[in-house]
């Protein structure tokens, strides 16, 4: 099997629920349009570098960019290895957002509370 093909149908699981978790967040709510919008580039640009990796590798190779060599089996590894570390970074991101906004409301919550409770 072509390393290309194992890179893109490892990493492409990660690509497509990112982008179902966009469009889930987005409809929850959660996400307004320029988070969803930047969430979307984010993956479609992982999704397309990862189509076109070959492409991408031979193009630097003809134009003297790069020295290495073609993709090896630890490449794909080790690139999976980073795409799931970004899906994992994104996914405690959206989390912390989330609390840092119930925090928020809680405060303001208690806030009034504390107001109407010294009146």
């Amino acid at each position: 099997m072509d390393k290309y093909v194992l890179l893109i149908i490892l990493n492409m699981p990660f690509v497509i629920f990112g982008f179902i978790k966009a469009f889930s967040m987005y409809g929850k709510g959660i996400l307004r349009r320029g988070g969803l919008i930047a969430r979307l580039f984010f993956w479609a640009l992982i999704s397309f570098c990862l189509i076109f990796a070959q492409q991408i590798y031979n193009f630097l190779s003809n134009n003297k960019l790069t020295n290495s060599p073609p993709l090896s089996l630890a490449d794909v590894l080790l690139t999976t290895g980073v795409i799931f570390c970004l899906f994992l970074s994104m996914r405690a991101y959206s989390k912390i957002d989330n609390l840092e906004n119930r925090v928020t409301d809680l405060h303001e919550k208690l806030s009034i509370e504390l107001s109407n409770k010294n009146k």
